[in-house]
């Protein structure tokens, strides 16, 4: 039995933990949406500010209400990935019995538990826990999040889109350092009710595969450490490599899917994509949920398909796609 004491010294039997005070309090905005985070611990907010302190309250809109416990446990930190299941407006975060979160989708309520041990591990912290508290909540609300990275060239916003390990960030930064302005290099978010079509990004880091420093020989030096889901990645943040400019929202003038590991030699290729098959690559981003905001996001990106262009390059060196990239703006194709 867990006995409590409320402000008015009245002892409660309190064996859910309802009544944990919840004492650092404070409003993020993640894609510039206002989320309010309550935590017993700073390391929350620690984290908090590190995945969402560079974007700025853009949207009006209720603030998410997220709630997070760290507790005691002589259980070592979780390592492994959580499970996602979703049942009605409902849906369940598990890594293990000590670290889980439920979210609430119609009343964009969140809350969750984990050990001090593994909020310590702080990208396992963010990427498997608080950041994933949040995303779904917005996601159903406002969003539909495509695999593609986004850069900009002469004001064209073009995302570039494929699976993992299709070269969206190594593309996405030989863009970047050739005086593109950078918003995402691996995940955009398309604004479902924007009039013009628009997506929000994640300017502030790169995540590279190993072999990077093969291609970049800035980063021949550094080494990967290993992600929350299990990929070997090397994060360089945004702000410490000189000259790269970057924002966090963009519209859309073009998508163009990557197809380099196919094509090995050659010079590059860039061939239109018909509706439907664009619509086989990019539906699969959609994740299902039993509510209307399924539909919604479908029909938000079917109104995105039917709008701009969708092309496919076919490459093998990253200078020779840049360049193509930019005669197609330059020549109007975008």
């Amino acid at each position: 039995m867990t006995i409590t004491q409320t402000s008015s010294d009245t002892l409660v039997n309190d064996p859910l933990s309802t009544r944990v005070v919840l004492e650092h309090d404070a409003l993020f905005y993640p894609y510039g949406y206002p989320v309010r985070i309550r935590s017993n611990s700073r390391t929350t907010l620690e984290a908090a500010y590190i995945s969402w302190s560079t974007y700025t309250h853009r949207h009006e809109d209720t603030p998410l209400d997220i709630r997070l416990v760290l507790s005691t446990s002589d259980s070592p930190a979780c390592v492994e990935p959580p499970t996602f299941r979703s049942q009605g407006h409902l849906l369940s975060i598990v890594a293990d019995r000590e670290n889980f979160a439920s979210l609430d989708l119609n009343a964009g309520f969140a809350f969750g538990w984990a050990t001090e041990a593994t909020a310590r591990n702080q990208e396992y912290f963010r990427q498997c826990l608080l950041d994933v508290m949040i995303y779904p909540l917005l996601e159903v609300r406002h969003l539909v999040t495509l695999h593609a990275a986004c850069v900009i060239y002469r004001s064209k916003g073009i995302l570039l889109a494929g699976n993992s390990g299709a070269g969206k960030s190594s593309l996405s930064y030989a863009c970047a350092r050739r005086g593109w302005t950078f918003v995402s290099d691996d995940a955009s978010a398309f604004r479902r009710c924007c009039p013009v079509p628009t997506v929000i990004g994640h300017p502030q880091k790169f995540r590279f595969r190993e072999p990077v420093g093969q291609l970049f020989p800035e980063f021949r030096d550094l080494k990967s450490t290993l992600r929350a889901y299990g990929k070997p990645t090397i994060e360089v943040l945004t702000r410490t490599i000189d000259s790269i400019q970057g924002t966090d929202e963009s519209h859309v003038d073009a998508i163009v899917f990557l197809n380099r590991p196919a094509y090995q030699s050659g010079p590059p290729l860039l061939l239109p994509v018909s509706y439907e098959d664009a619509w086989k690559r990019l539906c699969f981003s959609v994740w299902a949920v039993q509510m209307p905001a399924f539909e919604e996001r479908l029909a938000a990106l079917e109104r995105l398909l039917l709008t701009v262009p969708t092309f496919e390059i076919q490459y093998s060196e990253l200078g020779p796609a840049v360049d193509l990239l930019e005669r197609a703006v330059q020549d109007k194709l975008f």
